[in-house]
């Protein structure tokens, strides 16, 4: 994805090369945004669960599977299909009628987020009622503030979603990529400055909750006042070049139906993501409430699983997410110009760099979880599922990463059809494993689903783009690299296990995992890249336009 850049050149059917230039830049600082924001991310839950709670933090997770299906229904895809029809309009200079599209769009989400808001207020207790197993009447009154507190978000995340449409359909990628920075700084700020003060002031797990999702409404708050001065840069910007350009402006019918067909199926391929969460939601306490488990336990596991876990899980698939938003409407614009050579180039390098990014990731969580799980939450209770989390990553990765190339071919059904076959067997496979394996089964019956659907994906690809896609053939460079950072995490813990045996009280401490976790990387990094230079997983080109610290890579 960093080096679109080369993907044509000056003379390809009015393809520029300032903005083949501008999405290559572009896109390596929304990678790098993206980066920021999720390391912040994880890094607050460590000292949120040590101030709040496990049961706390467990009525804090509970509240955000309602959340995102909100928001989702609140956008129903609207932010992607209006990067992809604004592409369409900049390819053929249409500026006005862009963003002419952009108001008009924006002036319905406004009531869409309303509604999203009050569904999400008064829906409350019937999601949790819902939800929950059944004689926990206290966990429900429990859990409500903190969905009251997370419902306002809803009235401003429409505009910013459809704001980061608008810039994405441009290739602008910076001020998307910022406007998450800047979203989850304030958010971190907030919850650790405010649940500090309510344990200081000693209020009970319900409020600590509350405060807790609060967060989430200061962030987006920050994140819309950035964008609102993005667009009306933009805005100025474009308008000056179409000052003299035949301008009709588009009827509003016209708006939305050329939009439904793009934001429809985009919108149900989302909920597949909120309808995981609100199924793990559903049976994980359940069936461990069934097989034996208290309420507590039952919630505080269910905490570990979404919180740790899946937390983790979402830094690699962050950065897939990152590369698949900027694919989309950069093979809708390389197709709308007629330059198919363009559009294979990006098609791979989209898988390429997913899998130069995702695969030590996903190494990373899988053979230090230990280390990580004590570093960061101290304790060893969810290492099995954060090691099978950097599996599924990879397939949750590649899942998503294909889905969005295929809405780049203007395939929105058959992804959609696809994640809900793995959604199916994830359901199936939670209700067969999770009283046996406990959160470590509802983490074997993602992965499975994961993979499931990103094999039906490819597939999908390689019919629709006539071009030979293989996965395995793209991604082997980066596995092989991956190979010799394994062999020295083993050889690292190791030693580590050989210095333990005469100090067993090491094992424990959350200062020595960190510094575990730390050397491992400090010296598997530079391996990594080493190699994936060496087996060209990644060329010294695309890892210099890393913003900030890309030239210092290569001169190292």
């Amino acid at each position: 994805m960093l080096y679109y850049a080369q993907d044509y050149g000056r003379g390809d059917s009015g393809m520029r090369e300032d903005g083949a230039g501008r999405f290559g830049r572009g896109a390596s600082i929304m990678v790098a945004s993206v980066f920021i924001s999720k390391l912040l991310g994880l890094l607050v839950v460590v000292p949120l669960q040590n101030i709040i709670g496990g049961y706390a933090y467990g009525i804090f997770r509970i509240a955000y599977p309602l959340y995102t299906i909100m928001l989702t229904l609140a956008t129903i895809g609207f932010p992607l299909a209006l990067s992809k029809t604004i592409s369409q309009l900049s390819a053929a200079g249409k500026h006005r009628e862009a963003y002419a599209n952009f108001r008009a769009i924006g002036r319905f989400m406004l009531i869409f987020g309303a509604i999203a808001f009050l569904l999400m207020w008064f829906g409350a207790p019937l999601y949790l009622t819902v939800t929950l197993p059944h004689d926990s009447r206290s966990l429900i009154i429990a859990a409500i503030p903190a969905i009251h507190t997370l419902a306002p978000a809803l009235l401003l995340l429409p505009l910013i979603s459809i704001e980061r449409g608008y810039l994405q359909g441009y290739l602008r990628l910076e001020a998307s990529g910022a406007s998450q920075v800047v979203d989850q700084v304030a958010r971190v700020t907030f919850i650790l400055i405010g649940t500090v003060i309510a344990a200081l002031m000693g209020v009970n797990a319900s409020t600590k909750a509350a405060i807790a999702t609060f967060g989430a409404t200061v962030g987006v708050l920050g994140a819309f006042l950035l964008l609102r001065v993005s667009v009306r840069k933009l805005r100025k910007e474009t308008l000056r070049k179409s000052k003299f350009s035949p301008y009709t402006p588009p009827r509003a019918q016209d708006v939305f139906r050329q939009l439904f067909v793009y934001a429809l199926p985009i919108a149900t391929g989302t909920l597949v993501l909120p309808l995981a969460q609100a199924i793990d939601a559903w049976t994980i306490p359940r069936l461990l409430v069934a097989s034996g488990a208290t309420m507590v336990k039952a919630i505080t596991d269910y905490g570990i699983y979404t919180g740790e876990a899946l937390i983790l899980m979402q830094l690699p698939l962050s950065f897939a997410n990152a590369i698949g938003a900027s694919i989309m409407p950069a093979l809708t614009e390389s197709r709308a110009a007629g330059v198919p050579h363009a559009v294979r180039a990006r098609l791979n390098a989209s898988l390429k760099m997913m899998a130069f990014i995702t695969f030590p990731a996903a190494l990373t969580l899988g053979l230090l979880a230990k280390q990580i799980n004590i570093a960061l939450f101290a304790s060893s209770s969810g290492t099995v599922a954060i090691a099978i989390a950097g599996i599924m990553s990879i397939f949750s990765a590649l899942e998503l990463v294909s889905t969005y190339i295929l809405q780049g071919y203007d395939r929105f059904y058959r992804p959609v059809v696809h994640m809900f076959v793995g959604l199916a067997i994830k359901l199936a496979l939670n209700i067969l494993l999770i009283p046996f394996f406990g959160i470590n089964g509802a983490a074997i019956a993602s992965t499975i689903g994961y993979l499931i659907s990103a094999w039906l994906n490819m597939r999908a690809v390689r019919h629709f783009s006539g071009a030979r896609v293989q996965f395995p053939k793209i991604a082997w460079r980066a596995l092989a690299a991956c190979l010799f950072v394994g062999a020295w995490f083993l050889l690292w813990q190791k030693g580590i296990a050989i210095l333990q045996v005469w100090q067993p009280q090491l094992a424990s401490m959350r200062i020595v995992a960190l510094l575990e976790v730390l050397v491992a990387l400090f010296v598997g990094a530079p391996i990594y890249l080493f190699f994936a230079l060496r087996f060209r997983a990644v060329s010294g080109s695309e890892l210099s336009k890393l913003p900030l610290v890309g030239k210092l890579l290569i001169r190292t």
